[in-house]
């Protein structure tokens, strides 16, 4: 169990690396460059992108074979 808490600590932390870089990229990106500027797996990117989905902090997209990824109100703060 103690192996799960660490890694929720972990997801928080890339949920928060990539808001920060949302914010950087001026709120709007695609989950292709997201991925790539954090240098994340896959999952990693997706776990986080559906942990901030869910906090209502981005609103997601399809686009092509991606997603838009743009920050809400609620995720500027």
């Amino acid at each position: 169990m103690q192996d799960a808490a660490k890694y929720t600590d972990t997801l928080a932390q890339t949920a928060g690396n990539l808001l920060e870089t949302l914010k950087a990229s001026g709120g709007d990106a695609t989950s292709w460059d997201l991925k790539f500027k954090l240098h994340l797996s896959s999952s990693s990117l997706y776990l986080a992108l559906g942990w901030l989905a869910a906090q209502g902090k981005i609103a997601l997209y399809p686009k092509e074979l991606n997603f838009r990824v743009v920050i809400t109100d609620s995720g500027k703060d």
